[in-house]
């Protein structure tokens, strides 16, 4: 940029690229990007074919607030309110985990089981953001009878999900989805054929060595000493409601999806399980599948 030439659109993105490339920020372009299409209100395209303009004086000062707060650690995903999910927009805030891609890799699991399973009642449990539920319910067909429940111990994260749904009206059935407030499976008394969880599974060490989870909520995060307190305590009560010919399917850390898989032979013997890997080919998801006799 010459002397005493307005910056262009191009220019601050650069800078704000730097800056947060300098801080430490995984992927500092993507990220100047997001938060400078939210100031502008267009899509990528558009913007590419603006970087040459001269960035408008009223959009410097709010983008280099929105880059400072990126550098201070909070998420884009609450910075903009929200994150795309399976192709769905979900509103995101500090009382909900952000969504993240591998778990779409659950939910195209869970879709393509209850193909097989047209009329299952679903839970989600520690829905959050209601991603997993709303999700699996945007992609069933109009005539599907599947009953899809999301429950959460936490009201605020509920509020955020009852949101989602009202925002998703009209895709597919999740006008249908149920949410509960409920710890685990405490409050669920019927059989259910398919069980999701994506609960608590980080140590609190792997918490702490992590700064870009300062900002979400310890309670989506915390699974205990090993991370496995909640998950445990869930397959613990699984035989109580799981159909016997049900699923079950857990997100897990890499570390830990032998053990789970060993929890789940304790407790349905006989049952057959599968493990998904993620984007990066890491162990990511335990599946289990119950026989009549498990």
């Amino acid at each position: 940029m010459r002397q005493n030439q307005s910056p262009t659109l191009q220019d601050i993105l650069a800078t704000a690229t730097h800056r947060l490339a300098s801080g430490g920020v995984e992927s500092p372009r993507l990220d100047a990007e997001v938060l400078l299409r939210t100031i502008l209100g267009i899509d990528r395209t558009r913007l590419f074919l603006r970087l040459p303009e001269p960035a408008p004086a009223e959009v410097i000062a709010p983008y280099e607030a929105l880059i400072a707060r990126r550098l201070a650690g909070e998420p884009v995903a609450y910075i903009v309110g929200q994150r795309e999910f399976m192709g769905l927009p979900f509103h995101v805030a500090p009382g909900v985990l952000v969504p993240r891609p591998e778990t779409e890799l659950l939910v195209e699991w869970a879709l393509g089981w209850l193909g097989e399973h047209p009329d299952s009642a679903v839970i989600d449990v520690g829905t959050g953001s209601g991603a997993i539920a709303l999700s699996i319910a945007a992609n069933l067909p109009p005539s599907s009878r599947a009953m899809v429940i999301a429950s959460d111990p936490s009201i605020d994260a509920l509020r955020i999900a009852i949101r989602n749904r009202q925002a998703l009206a009209g895709h597919g059935i999740v006008e249908k989805v149920v949410f509960v407030q409920q710890s685990l499976l405490t409050e669920t008394t019927g059989e259910v054929d398919l069980v999701l969880a994506n609960l608590p599974y980080l140590t609190p060490g792997q918490i702490a060595e992590n700064a870009d989870l300062d900002a979400e909520p310890r309670l989506a995060l915390d699974g205990g000493a090993d991370g496995l307190d909640l998950v445990r305590a869930l397959i613990d009560d699984l035989p109580r409601v799981l159909a016997a010919d049900g699923a079950a399917g857990f997100e897990l850390d890499p570390s830990q999806t032998s053990t789970v898989e060993t929890l789940l032979a304790d407790r349905f013997p006989g049952c057959r399980t599968r493990i998904i890997a993620d984007l990066a080919g890491l162990p990511r998801h335990v599946v289990m599948t119950r026989d009549h006799d498990s």
